[in-house]
């Protein structure tokens, strides 16, 4: 009776264990940030009124500007929120020094200002974007108040940089201090999650799998990873000292993943066509083929979870490298002896692809397996490794800058033809909108969650300056005044799905709560600074949708060129493009338009399937280029360079007719390698990546279902042999 009762109660132990481990992970998480920005807000305010500092809801709004989860993101943020503060006073400071009395040129200049900064926010990515944000919208904290009182501009520029700095310190402190959390594990949970989700791709392939409408939505997320990992990454370096060598590992790893996982896609994609084509037989025994890749990243019936354990993998797949020829021999003497000379050819074709994953897989995984091996060097490959750099549209970062230079034009005019008392609350809350918001996927969206979040800060507002503060003795209850909104906002902060309608309620909030040295509250100033602030926020939302970047048919076009230029490059460039710049360009451009993460969105699947067109045609590309190099035979070497060429003028500008030029072009390139001497002459691995790439890229171009077919169907008939010699 005791045993049992002792079992039953150990039993309800380890449930509550469970259920309070459950607990930590998912709400204990965002019950502790919602108190480390309560302690920090409270912090800086405790600061900035001990030292009288004239408005210390600046430092409260630094703090819920800078404020993360995680500790090193904290840190990032304030140290680019210093700098961007220096260079947003700076600009202040040089602005009403040359046109403190020429109100009409200091707007001008400030106009200009703001559209190199929001357009700067449009070039760089994560933090660094949000130092233009802050560069540009400071001027406006500083620059024109001091319009009204230029001798006061230093004292100004110097009371606002130290309300900021008590910000910074508040939230650094308390994020370092209380329940500190690193971006550490948060990096290492990203890298297996992501390997975890590419291998659980590579087992999903299967028979039904191609006889089901083909999904996007795993490429997608896969896109957005690349640029996840890189943005944990950029944090990491903040909380700790990582190694040279670890950062290049990470890099590696970045591009291999993407590596990976175009190859993936192209052979999923060869599979589907071969499928849909009615070629049974090749689609079985390329299957058979890629099944063992599907075991050998699988440990004991289940997925991979860990550094250790991707080492075990990566030894299965290195042992399947070994005895590869063997096997693809045993598969291809299983094939039927009534297979055309068509399907041999793509048979090979899908071996070669599976042969690349694999190649590339071996990479990824040994990569992975030694992420975290300190004396560890990074592995002999041929896979470049450059930084993820800076690849946009310079129109639509100008439009963008034009847009916010707009806006600021329009409030200014406002402010200047009406004398709008509440004028220069009325700029930087407009100013803030559209700085801040520019870089999002969907800004008009956004600002709209973002005015929902004005309105209810607003009603929280009234309620703290005329019912609370009235009532509040001493600092305690002036805490307990604003701890409620305060949590509010924060705790919606941490749902992605509502996180712009806290950060509105935090900046109405915090910008006109009724302490400064003094408490002040005055229903008339409370009325006029809410009318403007909503009429600022409504008119950088118009503008927003006048000019829209990221999700107007304008933008989607634009993008769908700028990925076919990547394909011309690859085609014609004198040094052929890097296969990692031709990935990481492709991709980001997906990613500043926004379209991964709208990826239930029809309307982009256009973009979409232009990008995976890009990586999977581009890559053929450049294979093929790199493998003309050991073609001797001049004409050979002119027929494929040809081919090349009607491949880029065919995405340069998609047609019909330069479509099947295209194709019966490489179809001839296609012959003449066959029929020549190049088999004998050229090293067997360079001829069957010739042949197969041609082929590859040739059922691309016939595919019915290629995104090409939208603005170059294959229905008019293909063009004779005089129109192909001028196509």
């Amino acid at each position: 009776m005791a045993a049992a009762l002792f079992m039953r109660n150990r039993r309800w132990r380890y449930t509550l264990l469970g259920v309070w481990r459950d607990w930590l992970r998912d709400d204990g998480q965002t019950l502790i940030y919602v108190v480390k920005v309560l302690l920090a807000c409270l912090l800086a305010m405790w600061i900035s009124l001990r030292f009288e500092l004239e408005q210390p809801r600046t430092a409260l709004l630094t703090v819920m500007i800078v404020m993360q989860a995680r500790t090193s993101m904290v840190l990032a943020k304030s140290y680019y929120r210093f700098w961007g503060t220096i260079v947003g006073i700076l600009a202040s400071l040089v602005l009403v020094g040359l046109f403190a009395q020429e109100r009409i040129l200091f707007l001008g200049y400030l106009a200009v200002w703001i559209g190199l900064c929001t357009a700067g926010s449009m070039v760089f990515r994560h933090h660094q974007s949000y130092a233009f944000v802050l560069a540009g919208y400071t001027i406006c904290i500083v620059g024109l108040p001091a319009t009204l009182n230029p001798g006061q501009t230093f004292d100004i520029a110097m009371t606002r940089f130290s309300e900021i700095m008590v910000g910074l310190a508040s939230a650094s402190l308390v994020s370092a201090i209380v329940f500190p959390q690193g971006v550490g594990d948060l990096l290492r949970n990203a890298v297996r999650k992501r390997y975890r989700d590419f291998s659980g791709l590579l087992r999903s392939l299967n028979r039904e799998k191609l006889a089901g409408p083909a999904t996007q939505a795993a490429t997608l997320r896969m896109v957005g990873d690349v640029f996840e990992l890189e943005s944990f990454h950029a944090s990491s370096g903040m909380e700790s000292d990582y190694s040279r060598a670890y950062r290049q590992r990470l890099n590696l790893l970045n591009a291999e993943f993407m590596a990976a996982t175009t190859s993936f896609h192209a052979l999923e994609q060869l599979l589907r066509r071969l499928y849909m084509g009615g070629h049974p037989h090749v689609v079985d025994a390329l299957l058979v083929l890629f099944s063992p890749i599907q075991s050998a990243v699988v440990l004991h019936q289940r997925e991979i979870r860990n550094e250790q354990e991707a080492r075990h993998a990566a030894l299965t797949i290195k042992a399947l490298r070994d005895r590869w020829p063997l096997h693809v021999n045993e598969v291809q003497s299983s094939l039927p002896e009534s297979l055309t000379a068509t399907e041999q050819l793509d048979f090979a074709t899908g071996a070669e692809l599976v042969q690349r994953v694999l190649e590339e897989l071996h990479a990824y995984t040994n990569t992975y397996a030694g992420l975290n091996e300190p004396g560890a060097r990074l592995p002999s490959t041929s896979i470049q490794t450059p930084r993820l750099g800076m690849h946009f549209d310079p129109l639509a970062a100008l439009l963008a800058g034009i847009r916010g230079a707009l806006v600021l034009t329009v409030m200014a005019g406002i402010w200047i033809l009406f004398d709008w008392r509440s004028g220069i609350e009325a700029i930087t809350i407009g100013m803030i909108t559209s700085t801040l918001f520019a870089s999002t996927p969907s800004p008009s969206k956004t600002v709209r969650h973002f005015i929902i979040g004005a309105l209810i800060g607003t009603a929280l507002l009234y309620i703290c300056n005329f019912q609370l503060l009235p009532q509040a003795q001493g600092f305690l209850m002036l805490a307990l005044a604003v701890t409620p909104a305060i949590a509010l906002a924060a705790w919606l902060t941490t749902y992605p799905s509502v996180a712009v309608v806290g950060t509105g309620i935090f900046l109405i909030f915090l910008s006109h709560i009724g302490f400064n040295q003094v408490f002040s509250a005055n229903p008339v100033t409370f009325l006029n600074d809410a009318m403007a602030d909503l009429m600022a926020i409504m008119i950088a939302g118009l503008f927003y949708n006048l000019i829209d970047l990221t999700n107007s048919h304008w933008s989607r076009t634009r993008v769908a060129r700028a990925m076919r230029e990547l394909v011309q490059d690859a085609c014609l460039q004198a040094l052929p493009l890097q296969r990692a710049h031709l990935e990481t360009q492709a991709r980001e451009l997906l990613l500043r338009m926004g379209a991964a993460r709208r990826a239930a969105d029809a309307k982009d699947k256009e973009v979409v399937d232009w990008l995976l067109s890009t990586l999977e045609i581009g890559h053929a590309v450049l294979v093929l280029r790199a493998q003309l190099a050991t073609v001797d035979d001049t004409a050979l070497r002119g027929r494929i360079e040809q081919s090349l060429s009607h491949i880029a003028r065919l995405f340069g500008k998609p047609s019909s007719r330069l479509r099947h030029a295209a194709i019966q072009s490489i179809t001839r390139s296609i012959d003449q390698l066959q029929a020549s001497e190049a088999q004998a002459q050229l090293p067997q691995s360079s001829y069957r990546e010739l042949l197969t790439m041609l082929h590859f890229i040739r059922g691309a171009l016939l595919d019915s279902d290629s995104v090409l077919s939208l603005s170059a169907p294959l229905s008019q008939p293909p063009l004779t042999t005089q129109e192909l010699s001028h196509a």
